[in-house]
């Protein structure tokens, strides 16, 4: 059997362990099992997201907007966001 790392979590607020009990008794898992899989989860969603700024880089090598585009696309996004639009 491999080394498993133990990771030990105090001070969690009580309306989290409920939660986290909760969760884990819809899946069907321990709350151990669920605590692992929700920080498998995050995990894969923060390497997911942590390229998306070096992705948009890319997508705006491939596609170029006309300059006049984008300063109409900004004052839409500024009017509507100021109310103007309505």
């Amino acid at each position: 059997m491999t080394d498993v790392p133990t990771l030990y979590v105090r001070d969690i607020p009580p309306g989290l362990y409920n939660q986290l009990k909760r969760w884990a008794k819809q899946s069907k898992r321990s709350v151990n099992a669920e605590v692992v899989a929700l920080l498998e989860q995050e995990a894969e969603r923060r390497k997911n997201s942590s390229n998306w700024f070096q992705e948009l880089l890319e997508f705006r090598k491939q596609h170029t907007i006309p300059r006049e585009d984008v300063d109409m696309m900004i004052q839409a996004i500024r009017d509507h966001r100021d109310g103007r639009d309505r």
